[in-house]
């Protein structure tokens, strides 16, 4: 549920009460004020993060998010710091807001997108779902403000820079640079046709390109081009002259499987991988992987 009202209204809305009572000697009662802070922000909060979303793309609008959870002590401490302030005001002029349980589906599938495991945490993206800030934990309203008004003026740079771009006739490093970045921010829809252009530029050097593939296999991947992503994996571990690198491209090869819900040819290819690169810097973590896929506990 989310909440709206503040601390500050709420000590408004007593006092006004307060005056009310109070005759004024004339047998005429006070003017009625507007409390400050109506809602967080005096925004117009969403009543769930699928909402939020659906305004923010209507609206052309950020979504602003905040995950936290009843017994979260820390989160009741950043309302309160937040909530009342004028500056959080001017940061949700451009986002619509929502609030949701951590555990609660919704949150565990923002978890699951955005790496959060703690609470409170904030997030900020646009209605596509681009990572905009995010943030676990609350230290101060000042660290706060320092950290969400410099990933705004960041992404706001970094979008302008997207916008403006010719991915076809990219230079190879800046396509894998932007493809880079918008894997990070959690869009791979958009960084896979430039990671693509990265890969098969002529101005490619090698160790692009390479990176190029290994990033657009994850794109890939995350976009449910399984065998897309198995093609371009393929590819990497044939063509590139990097042992480290063709090392991390059959773990990631080894992974794919775990996505098709396929635990015993993961486990075949772990085996083989470990077998192949018995000096491997990866071997304490493959043994883990080999034993958990096994059903046994890792010493």
């Amino acid at each position: 549920m989310l909440r709206r009202f503040s601390v500050r209204s709420g000590l408004l809305a007593a006092l006004a009460l307060l005056l009310t009572s109070v005759s004024s000697g004339q047998g005429a009662a006070p003017p009625t004020r507007t409390p400050l802070v109506r809602s967080p922000g005096n925004a117009d909060w969403a009543p769930s993060v699928g909402a939020a979303f659906t305004r923010a793309e209507q609206e052309k609008k950020f979504v602003f998010v905040e995950l936290d959870n009843p017994e979260c002590g820390n989160c009741r401490r950043m309302d309160a710091l937040l909530y009342p302030a004028f500056e959080f005001e001017a940061i949700l002029i451009p986002m619509v807001p929502a609030k949701v349980e951590l555990d609660s589906p919704d949150g565990q599938s923002l978890a699951r997108r955005y790496d959060l495991s703690d609470v409170p945490s904030i997030l900020v993206t646009t209605s596509e779902g681009r990572l905009v800030f995010r943030m676990q934990g609350f230290l101060s309203a000042p660290d706060f403000y320092a950290h969400i008004e410099k990933d705004l003026a960041a992404y706001r740079a970094f979008a302008k820079k997207i916008d403006a771009q010719d991915v076809a006739n990219l230079p190879a490093t800046e396509a894998v640079e932007t493809g880079r970045d918008l894997l990070r921010r959690r869009d791979p829809g958009a960084a896979l046709p430039r990671l693509e252009r990265a890969a098969a530029a002529s101005d490619a050097a090698p160790p692009v390109r390479d990176e190029a593939l290994e990033l657009a296999a994850a794109a890939q991947l995350d976009l449910g081009r399984i065998a897309d992503s198995r093609r371009t994996i393929e590819k990497l571990i044939r063509t590139t002259k990097d042992p480290d690198r063709r090392e991390r491209a059959e773990l990631f090869q080894a992974q794919i499987p775990l996505s098709e819900n396929k635990p015993e040819e993961a486990l075949q290819l772990f085996q083989q991988f470990r077998q192949a690169h018995p000096q491997s810097s990866y071997s304490a973590k493959v043994d883990e992987m080999i034993q958990r896929l096994e059903g046994k506990k890792a010493p």
